[in-house]
């Protein structure tokens, strides 16, 4: 009983490792899309043409394999905020997004990624 207990313990936590590190309860996407200032210093840490908040730090060091590996290691409510915040700035905010895809997608490789993030698939 004590075996199984440890295994099953460890292999939580071995899942749990394989997830990215969850986005603080408090943050808002629809505060960040409603609020110009915010959105663009986000975009500029985002960009490496700013400085950057520790969460947006660790967003911006991951999307490189968020976007290779299709968002396999996130949970639902960063799928959800990644999908919230990418509609909401390539919808209303089309020059930061087309900097954020130059920058992260210059030959086109991940519009699929793209694509299904904002299906929200």
């Amino acid at each position: 009983m004590k075996v199984l207990l440890l295994t099953l313990c460890l292999a939580t936590a071995l899942v749990a490792e394989e997830l990215y590190e969850e986005v603080g309860d408090d943050f808002n996407a629809s505060e960040v899309l409603e609020n110009p200032r915010l959105l663009s210093s986000y975009v500029k840490c985002l960009l490496f043409q700013g400085p950057c908040t520790a969460e947006v730090k660790r967003i911006r060091d991951a999307l490189p394999e968020v976007l290779e590996t299709h968002c396999a290691k996130c949970t639902k409510r960063q799928k959800q905020l990644g999908q919230q915040l990418t509609q909401g700035v390539k919808k209303n905010h089309p020059t930061m997004w087309d900097e954020l895809v130059a920058h992260y997608d210059p030959n086109g490789k991940y519009q699929d990624a793209f694509k299904d993030l904002l299906e929200g698939n």
